[in-house]
């Protein structure tokens, strides 16, 4: 077998050099989003806490909006793939609620930023931005959990429910445990969002959700 010449080489070693740096700066914009709790952040603090030139969001992504869309495409992308299979598995449909539901809240619990990203490019450019998120985001889901509910009806599990309302109750209820962290702490006390809380949480919003909708 024929080794790689020079020139093939250092161009492989160049697209691996592109892909780790690409990393670095989404990795870095995600840590400074949780750290700050907001969903903006300067090119010079992304520098400093990516230990790169700023410069390099203009190269790899055109601009901190390219960046911020490529940053959902990364943490939410294995999400919708896998809501798509679990749509489509042989389970039942309050099981496939239940997993459906858990996984939203462990989202928001890892990357508590994503729904205030999505707000803060629509606030830049609804124009650009509005077709694409719901595209690769809020449709998939919404396209989802309009099947399982069909299939819940179907089956004589659940009572018909109009899947705006559902969709609506559930991604809002999910993000507000996380975008209303200063109600948290004012109203009830609470400094940090650790796992017992989201494991309340979700068991909580699953029995309110699946009693609220079963047809018994």
């Amino acid at each position: 077998m024929r080794a790689p010449s020079k020139g093939a080489q250092r161009e492989a070693n160049r697209g691996q050099q592109d892909i780790a740096t690409r990393e670095q700066l989404l990795n870095a914009a995600s840590d400074l989003m949780i750290e700050r709790g907001v969903a903006d952040l300067s090119l010079s603090e992304l520098g400093t806490k990516s230990g790169l030139n700023a410069s390099l969001v203009k190269y790899y992504f055109g601009n901190k909006a390219g960046l911020m869309l490529a940053l959902l495409r990364k943490v939410l992308g294995p999400a919708m793939l896998q809501l798509k299979h679990l749509a489509e598995m042989k389970l039942a449909p309050d099981v496939k609620l239940r997993i459906h539901i858990s996984g939203m809240i462990r989202i928001y619990f890892q990357y508590p930023y994503v729904n205030r990203l999505m707000h803060q490019l629509l606030a830049d450019d609804s124009v650009t931005f509005g077709h694409i998120l719901a595209q690769e985001f809020s449709t998939p889901v919404a396209e989802a959990q309009e099947r399982i509910l069909k299939e819940g009806v179907e089956a004589g599990i659940f009572r018909p429910i109009d899947p705006l309302l559902f969709y609506f109750h559930t991604v809002g209820a999910c993000d507000q445990l996380f975008f209303g962290r200063y109600q948290l702490e004012n109203v009830f006390g609470i400094t940090t969002i650790d796992k017992e809380l989201v494991d309340k949480f979700t068991d909580h919003l699953n029995s309110v959700v699946l009693n609220g909708i079963t047809k018994d």
